[in-house]
């Protein structure tokens, strides 16, 4: 397995992914815990998986598509009547297919 696809990281090796010294990611450590940033693992030997790491970048940037686990709606629900929005005839949410 090449370094760069080593899933759980050291300290030094996460530093170096983020282009920081160590010294550095461990000064910003600190905030970056507060705000969410992926624990070490003690079953991995006390190091972080990379994937949460990248996970909660791209989440702070804006990267995130705030999909979930089930992907983004691929449409907008017509019956939620969104702002203004009125819902075609036959999607008001009433029980309209007994009339």
């Amino acid at each position: 397995m090449a370094r760069s696809d080593t899933l759980f990281v050291t300290e030094a090796q996460c530093a170096n992914r983020l282009g920081l010294s160590l010294e550095q990611f461990k000064i910003a450590l600190h905030a970056a815990t507060q705000a969410g940033f992926p624990m070490k693992d003690p079953l991995f030997a006390d190091r972080r998986y990379w994937p949460a790491v990248r996970a909660w970048l791209d989440r702070r940037y804006g990267m995130h598509d705030g999909a979930g686990k089930f992907g983004a709606a691929d449409q907008v629900e017509p019956w939620r009547g969104r702002r203004g929005i009125t819902a075609p005839p036959g999607f008001d949410g009433e029980e309209n297919w007994k009339k």
